[in-house]
């Protein structure tokens, strides 16, 4: 048996907790109504390990899953065995009782305010356990608010006309008309399923309908989480919208110039507080965002607080995707749902607006009904090696993934079984060759930055960790200096700027007109080639030179992670993954890497890091779903 402190020391020392994760388990565990030296142990535990959940992306722990061998992987056997004798050998009972001697000024059932809450096993912070429940209310309440009219019908016959040689669902023409009808809608599409373009014909539909009845605009707001996502947002809305078989009157009215969601709800360099909230809301009628899944719990609390009550609120995202970075999975735990179908007066409401039957269900949460899935991909073939490989992934198929990579039947498919130094060299060589491409257009004498950036934008190196040989750090700098080694980039040393440079934005700058994951190339200046000025393809098709001394942070970017990645597309994209497994290494991971490629994969892995990459799901401990009723 072991104290608090000591345990605590223990955790800190062998580098499992940050001193964040110490001092606050610290500090509950000597303010918690315990004098037994093993049940402060192990509400200190709790305490610590609740907070490092979170920081990884968890809205809660699961007190079920408190056990030696769900814990295993991340402490190592010995040190497993180690922490539970100093423990006590705890049980699902034992971690209960804990919560139970603490009080409920410390642990409450949520009912009453207290530091944390213990709510069906799960263990929260006050804080999360608040957002869970706000954000739940909200879609639990949720309404239908427009029933089926001649005009609307009207409207989707033009957007969507009749293919009477195809007799399969459009399910772009489902999810219009949902999200005419609803209140809320949650539309969940792989690559090349067609998102943007359904968004710009429910746009399309809701402006023109509204126009037709009362004679007056809607209020319309675009957002995304990041500001290269914003950016995409802004490009791609604006070539849907521009293809619509509809008035100009109504194109103007659809935004088409996209922003973050921190800009949305105005946030303040020195505060963690919102200008707009419940007491203060957006004056919007309809709130679009895009990549949904990248928005966390806390900042689906703070959208829904600044929401009118009559807005619409319309998530667009690929369920399949990556989660946020900060706490909870709340698009994934909503598109779950999918699997409860549809209520009889929802699918009644579909057929009347589309003339399509689909299959209803007795028993389902009311959010179900806002819930579409475009289920077809305009981008991949039947028979692209990409599709097939990104649904294999999709569904944790690892010996059907294998198989495929490994029997090169596809052309835009390349597997490189990578398990020697050799072979990893070997990998960066051939990204190498590819930069070469781009670095080749750049001629001093004569330059054509659209060409630069264009010709740049068609290869992209993606990687799962930023530290490390498999890192971003140890790969970009390994580019770099095999680049430099074959003279295809020049510069003095100690600098580190030099023609052809390539850089990402890691901060944004809303006085340049730069974000979070903007790409530019280090070229000559266009008024003095003696100077070096960072050139950026804007969403507008505007080219923005930047002195390298006025830019946010940045970084070097022959090689991206796949987090940064979300959002972008690459004719072709190479992945290396490490050849040891990290928890980082995921299904989710794997999949938003291989569907960033437009016409090419290169895949350099280990069969068995492969493997058990594929076969790693992220499970968030969440209780949304729970509470969606």
């Amino acid at each position: 048996m072991v104290s608090n402190i000591a345990l605590l020391d223990k955790l800190k020392s062998s580098g499992l907790i940050v001193p964040l994760d110490f001092h606050l388990a610290l500090f509950f565990s000597r303010r918690a109504n315990l004098t037994d030296p093993l049940a402060q142990a192990r509400f200190a535990f709790l305490v610590v390990w609740l907070s490092v959940e979170v920081r990884a992306g968890h809205v809660c722990i699961n007190l079920d899953d408190i056990t030696k061998v769900n814990l295993e992987y991340r402490f190592g056997f010995e040190r497993i065995n180690n922490l539970y004798a100093d423990l006590g050998n705890p049980k699902l009972t034992d971690w209960l009782s804990t919560c139970h001697l603490v009080g409920q000024n410390m642990v409450s059932d949520g009912e009453m305010l207290s530091p944390f809450v213990l709510n069906k096993h799960r263990f929260y912070f006050q804080r999360m356990w608040q957002y869970e429940k706000q954000v739940a209310n909200y879609f639990n309440h949720t309404i239908c608010l427009n029933k089926p009219t001649s005009l609307a019908i009207k409207e989707l016959d033009i957007l969507f006309p009749a293919n009477y040689a195809s007799a399969e669902i459009d399910w772009q023409k489902v999810a219009t008309a949902s999200a005419i009808t609803q209140q809320v809608a949650i539309i969940s599409g792989g690559p090349g399923t067609g998102k943007t373009t359904t968004i710009s014909k429910i746009l399309a539909t809701l402006v023109a309908v509204h126009r037709q009845q009362f004679q007056s605009d809607l209020r319309i707001v675009a957002a995304a989480p990041t500001g290269k996502a914003a950016a995409r947002l802004t490009e791609s809305l604006s070539a849907a919208v521009a293809t619509l078989p509809i008035d100009d009157s109504i194109k103007e009215r659809i935004p088409i110039e996209a922003v973050t969601l921190h800009r949305l709800l105005g946030a303040r360099i020195d505060s963690n507080k919102f200008l707009y909230y419940k007491d203060n809301p957006l004056s919007v009628d309809i709130l679009l965002i895009d990549e949904a899944s990248m928005v966390d719990l806390p900042m689906m609390s703070s959208i829904i607080a600044a929401l009118p009550k009559h807005a619409r609120l319309i998530l667009l995202g690929d369920k399949e995707q990556l989660s946020s970075v900060e706490a909870g999975a709340v698009f994934g735990d909503l598109c779950e749902l999918l699997a409860h179908g549809y209520s009889h007066q929802h699918t009644l409401i579909i057929k009347q607006l589309t003339g399509y039957q689909l299959d209803a269900t007795n028993n389902h949460p009311s959010i179900a009904d806002s819930i579409c899935l475009l289920q077809k991909s305009y981008r991949f073939a039947s028979q692209s090696g990409i599709g097939i490989l990104a649904n294999l992934i999709k569904i944790g198929d690892s010996q059907e993934v294998i198989r495929l990579l490994t029997h090169h039947q596809y052309r835009d498919i390349y597997f490189y079984n990578m398990t020697t130094s050799e072979q990893y060299e070997q990998a960066i060589e051939n990204c190498v060759s590819h930069y070469q491409s781009y670095l080749h257009t750049i001629t001093p004498s004569l330059l054509d930055v659209e060409i630069i950036l264009s010709s740049f934008a068609k290869f992209r190196l993606l990687c799962a960790l930023r530290d490390g040989p498999f890192g971003v750090q140890g790969l970009n700098k390994l580019i770099e200096n095999l680049l430099l080694e074959k003279g295809s980039i020049s510069r003095r040393k100690q600098e580190a700027w030099y023609i052809g440079r390539p850089v990402m934005i890691l901060k944004n700058s809303f006085s340049l007109g730069l974000f979070n994951g903007d790409i530019g190339i280090t070229l000559p200046a266009a008024d003095d080639s003696n100077k070096l000025k960072v050139y950026f393809l804007l969403p507008n098709g505007e080219i923005k030179a930047v002195s390298p001394f006025r830019l946010p942070e940045h970084e070097t970017a022959y090689a991206m992670t796949i987090h940064k990645s979300q959002g972008s597309e690459f004719e072709h994209v190479a992945v290396i993954l490490p050849n040891q497994y990290s928890p980082l290494l995921t299904r989710s991971l794997l999949y938003t890497a291989v569907t960033r490629a437009k016409q090419t994969i290169s895949l350099y892995s280990s069969k068995t890091i492969l493997e058990k990459t594929i076969s790693s799901k992220i499970n968030r401990q969440s209780g949304l779903a729970d509470l969606l009723v």
